[in-house]
């Protein structure tokens, strides 16, 4: 065991010791710092990827909405009158079905405004079947929330 004066002298201030701590506490504290801040970068940079996947997979949902429109233009905007027979009427009900399931998936991928207006003016066409009984009492209660507050702006 040292004796009192010598382990004094090793640890004062001024020593050589003192002085090798002070920079070991000091480079302990940079190298956490550095270490705290590549793993919020790592964070930042994992949190912006996953938006932008989630907005990616928005679209590609959006995008197939858009190919069936292309396809069945009649259905994607109906003039009054035009769904004339059952047959036309049962694909017309689908084709809306699967617009509100597409914009209850986009609205879960990517919940924004801007979404939200693009969807409220692809259902435009539709409001006039959005507001009837029969969607009201048979498809309404299917959609999400989120999708049910479109409705209910789109048709006051």
């Amino acid at each position: 065991m040292l004796p009192n004066t010598v382990l004094v002298a090793f640890l004062a201030p001024g020593s050589l010791n003192h002085t090798a701590n002070i920079i070991k506490g000091f480079a302990i504290a940079v190298g956490i710092a550095i270490a705290i801040g590549f793993v919020w970068m790592w964070w930042a940079a994992r949190v912006r990827e996953r938006r932008l996947e989630l907005s990616s997979r928005a679209r590609a949902v959006h995008s197939a909405q858009l190919r069936a429109a292309t396809q069945y233009p009649e259905l994607a905007e109906p003039m009054a009158g035009s769904l004339a027979t059952p047959a036309e009427l049962v694909r017309y009900r689908h084709y809306v079905a699967g617009q509100l399931s597409s914009a209850a998936e986009i609205l879960l991928l990517d919940p924004t405004d801007a979404w939200r207006a693009t969807l409220a003016r692809q259902f435009a066409p539709h409001t006039s079947y959005l507001k009837s009984d029969e969607f009201r009492l048979a498809g309404l209660e299917d959609c999400t929330a989120e999708v049910q507050a479109l409705i209910r702006r789109l048709t006051g």
